[in-house]
């Protein structure tokens, strides 16, 4: 019993700083769920830091800070310069700050119970937020009890949602919702196609193929984006699975996971065929979710309402000063475009365009340095960042700072020891 209340607590914490939500009786949105773990985050590095007598930042983290203060000056000369004074990224820095504290606050909860968070530890936790979430909207949409008891923890914008028949969770909607989903549906791919605990279980793969498919469905319900974390997703796994090792030679046990990949696979299709056809609500769901497909399937076009609203927000600078220093305006009422690579353009030109792709591909680097075999992984996180660019501004750096809390494996020659880690994991390797 404890272990389950202890795992529940842990997984409200990580969803409260994945999907952070305002609550409707008190006053500001500084007071939300995000902020909130940044608090308890900060108060807990300082703790560690007095307890080592050592307060110590990675150098790649270092590097990072540097790189988005680098950002949120180019940002602020934009907007300075075009005397908009739009805040929206010359604020970054503080941003990262805030991601940085709260996923501090997710890792030394993780420690405090299980002593070293390592790559299997946080993604299972991952895994729990995103079927959570799945299961909450599904529990709001349909559960009139539950609606209501969730509207009154948690501050809903007006009647939106209802209005526009949008499924949403605990802080979980709309696209920030579906780039979530998307990082933790990448994430439980690499665990379960490179990791050897999961490897060794048929009954974890069963699970983490299970959640996956939950999270992809309803995720996809939820917000569309989804789907281009589900596609990297199963990419990642197609491709583990026909990787032969050296030598050419294909291991009992990889093909116990292609058996258990195809059964699961098997018997997702079947079970969502059968609630399409007997269940109004879940065929809603699906017609929703997957609408491109439909679509595809009926028509032979590969089309829904959202892109065929996203081809008319192409909107491109006419001068050239906008094109390298933008002219600070941000968003679909300024610009008249929702798409990421339009609003950065406009914003600080393709000179913080640039810098702020560089900060990503900087972020994925370390990471793919410090755990082993994550290069397809840091690949996919690449692809979902520029991706997601064409149709929002967003950013998944939530995922990099976890992965700069927790215990890494450092592939290669690389010393451990001679990379300096935060000061939770000098206590715990002392």
């Amino acid at each position: 019993m404890r272990k389950i209340l202890v795992s529940a607590i842990l997984m409200l914490a990580t969803s409260f700083y994945i999907f952070p939500f305002m609550f409707p009786f008190l006053p500001t949105e500084t007071f939300n769920t995000k902020n909130l773990m940044a608090g308890f985050g900060l108060l807990a590095f300082v703790f560690d830091s007095i307890r080592n007598r050592s307060m110590k930042l990675s150098e790649p983290t270092l590097f990072a800070l540097m790189i988005a203060a680098v950002f949120s000056v180019w940002c602020l000369y934009s907007v300075t310069t075009a005397g908009t004074y739009e805040m929206d990224y010359v604020s970054y820095v503080v941003s990262f700050f805030i991601w940085m504290a709260g996923a501090y606050g997710v890792y030394f909860l993780l420690r405090a119970e299980y002593g070293e968070v390592d790559m299997e530890i946080l993604v299972r936790y991952l895994a729990m937020v995103g079927v959570f979430q799945c299961v909450m909207a599904v529990l709001i949409d349909n559960v009139g009890a539950v609606e209501s008891f969730v509207d009154k923890i948690m501050y809903v914008p007006g009647d939106y949602y209802r209005v526009n028949h949008r499924m949403y969770g605990l802080g979980a909607a709309l696209d920030p919702a579906g780039v979530r989903f998307s990082v933790i549906l990448v994430m439980m791919a690499h665990l379960f196609s490179t990791h050897e605990r999961v490897r060794a279980s048929s009954t974890y793969q069963a699970t983490i193929l299970g959640a996956y498919a939950i999270i992809l469905v309803i995720g996809s319900v939820i917000s569309r984006t989804t789907i281009v974390g589900g596609a990297l997703g199963i990419a990642y796994i197609a491709v583990s699975l026909f990787r032969m090792r050296k030598g050419g030679f294909i291991t009992m046990r990889m093909m116990a996971s292609f058996f258990w990949f195809f059964i699961v696979l098997a018997v997702i299709i079947g079970v969502t065929i059968y609630f399409y056809r007997v269940s109004d609500t879940f065929h809603g769901y699906l017609r929703f979710g997957f609408e491109g497909f439909f679509n595809w399937v009926e028509t032979g076009e590969f089309t829904t309402g959202s892109t065929d609203t996203l081809q008319e927000m192409w909107i491109w600078p006419t001068d050239l000063h906008t094109w390298i220093f933008g002219r600070g305006t941000y968003g679909v009422f300024e610009n008249d475009s929702d798409i990421g690579y339009v609003n950065f353009t406009f914003y600080c030109g393709l000179i913080g365009l640039v810098i702020f792709s560089l900060y990503f591909l900087y972020c994925h680097f370390v990471q793919n340095r410090k755990f082993k075999h994550f290069q397809i992984a840091a690949w996919m996180l690449v692809a979902l960042t520029f991706i997601v660019w064409l149709k929002v501004t967003t950013d998944i750096f939530f995922i990099d700072a976890l992965l700069f809390c927790i215990a890494g494996d450092y592939e290669g020659e690389e010393d451990p020891q001679a990379v300096p880690l935060l000061p939770g994991d000098i206590a715990h390797r002392k």
